[in-house]
């Protein structure tokens, strides 16, 4: 009697531990999901901001660019929270150099930015980074 006793509460252990595994990767595996999320709609709200900008124009000190600004700003303080070291050094470079796109030197930091930023979403990595300045800036050079 005693050795199905301990077979049983061997088995029960083996339900409960298995549960308990379960739960904690499941959660893991939530908020790893729910990181990422966070993080790519940062990523995403600030290309948005940045096409916004450059193909609406608005005139200086108007309604519309307050509001676009504003929304730059909040995404921009998304990726400082939400982001990856790399994308915020990328981010960081950028910002150094004028955060524009009027050199060859500031398109190709705002290009690495975007592919750190696309690969740090989940997405593979760009074998050639000018086909990334090709589709988002066209082809200058």
């Amino acid at each position: 009697m005693d050795m199905k006793l301990a077979v049983g509460l061997l088995a029960f252990s083996g339900v409960i531990i298995g549960a308990i595994l379960q739960y904690f990767f499941t959660r893991h595996i939530e908020n790893q999901r729910h990181s990422r999320e966070l993080k790519s709609k940062a990523y995403m709200d600030y290309l948005k901001c940045v096409c916004e900008q450059a193909q609406l124009r608005p005139k200086i000190g108007s309604q519309e660019q307050k509001d676009i600004f504003a929304r730059t700003g909040d995404a921009k303080a998304r990726i400082c929270l939400y982001g990856s070291n790399e994308a915020i050094e990328a981010f960081s470079a950028f910002e150094v150099l004028g955060a524009a796109m009027a050199t060859s030197e500031q398109r190709k930091a705002f290009t690495k930015m975007v592919s750190i930023m696309r690969t740090d979403s989940g997405s593979t990595l760009v074998r050639n980074i000018n086909d990334i300045q090709n589709v988002l800036l066209g082809a200058r050079e």
